[in-house]
């Protein structure tokens, strides 16, 4: 479907962090396409804001993705044979007009034909996508009513990966990356996060951590009524849970991890989201605009600054059109003019109607690139 065949506009998707969540929708002449969110955020508390960080931290995420705005273009031979795979899943065509391979961003998805603006580049099944139904019921049967939708994905992952060349999902959880290949804060060493200490990402990161570790404890039971299952480890379940978190999409359907789709990589400018159509059952994504053949193809995960995507992703943007920084002025409490400097505070500084990710306390404002 050409972008001129309906009449349904690209709306940029983001997600809505720690609100209750509602969703756009484009209207079709003969259906109606929902526009996905990224989900990561939304399964944490508020933030606090984040300082910029120092120039010599970023140097940590050269090797992790997209602080290269350009490099290599290689065919990923691990992946050859992931789409045909895919495709013989779902039985239908997936994509013909992508191929996978290797930028500075790790594995990508390149046009391999003249692509033009409104292209349908992909469509995926609902048939191929994984969600919490995906989940083994002998599994369900005994987990707390408690679990939560995304630890439900990350046992999804984890018994997949036990099983092995087994499991019918082996050539997809093959492609997640594992510890050592993850870059998002959770997974610092306590030297690095001490040198962001200063930081409410320090902060937010530790918060991360323990509710990975309490969604853990809580899952533990269950999993140990399994012996192929008892084995697994926090630093397992950190990896599956950070792979749904920073993947998964959210529709009218919940929460799913779309193969093949999640393997394009993230430009903060791009108007390219997932659209779900729920009366044919797939998802889908339309070009922004033109591509040749060999150049990467990318999409919008949504307007946010380099503290969430470093944090939710693993990467910051060098120069990301998104960025904001909140700055907090120390109002000491015994101050006899405190409240009167708070309301002086909030009454001139400007409020910014698309800051993203932070609640606001009295004595903060935000900052964003270019205001």
């Amino acid at each position: 479907m050409s972008h001129s065949q309906s009449s349904a506009c690209l709306i940029h998707a983001s997600r809505l962090p720690c609100t209750p969540r509602t969703l756009k929708h484009d209207v079709l002449t003969t259906t109606m396409l929902h526009c996905g969110s990224r989900i990561a955020k939304l399964f944490r508390s508020p933030v606090t804001p984040p300082f910029n960080f120092p120039r010599r931290l970023l140097i940590k995420f050269e090797f992790s993705s997209l602080f290269q705005a350009k490099g290599l273009n290689t065919s990923d031979e691990e992946s050859d044979e992931f789409l045909p795979w895919l495709e013989r899943k779902a039985r239908t065509k997936i994509s013909s007009m992508l191929w996978i391979g290797k930028s500075a961003y790790g594995r990508s998805l390149f046009a391999s034909e003249n692509i033009r603006t409104g292209d349908c580049i992909l469509k995926v099944p609902y048939s191929v996508e994984i969600t919490p139904d995906n989940l083994l019921p002998k599994i369900r049967a005994i987990l707390s009513d408690k679990i939560g939708t995304v630890s439900k994905l990350a046992i999804i992952l984890l018994v997949e990966r036990k099983m092995g060349q087994s499991s019918g999902w082996a050539p997809y959880i093959c492609c997640l990356p594992q510890h050592g290949e993850i870059h998002s804060t959770i997974f610092w060493s306590e030297y690095e996060l001490n040198m962001i200490c200063q930081s409410s990402v320090y902060q937010e990161t530790v918060n991360q951590k323990a509710k990975i570790e309490k969604d853990f404890a809580a899952v533990v039971p269950a999993l140990q009524q399994f012996p192929d299952l008892e084995s697994i480890t926090l630093q397992d379940f950190m990896c599956a849970y950070f792979s749904v978190t920073s993947r998964a999409w959210e529709s009218t359907k919940g929460l799913s991890l779309i193969p093949f789709t999640d393997f394009m990589n993230h430009d903060g400018g791009s108007k390219s989201i997932v659209l779900f159509d729920d009366d044919k059952m797939f998802s889908e994504v339309i070009a922004d605009r033109n591509y040749a053949p060999g150049e990467e193809v990318l999409i919008n995960y949504g307007k946010f600054p380099n503290a969430m995507l470093l944090l939710d992703f693993g990467f910051t943007l060098p120069y990301n059109i998104h960025d904001q920084v909140q700055i907090q002025l120390s109002i000491p409490h015994d101050d006899n003019l405190r409240e009167m400097k708070l309301e002086l505070l909030q009454h001139l500084t400007p409020k910014i109607k698309d800051a993203v990710g932070f609640n606001c306390p009295d004595d903060t404002f935000i900052i964003k690139l270019g205001s």
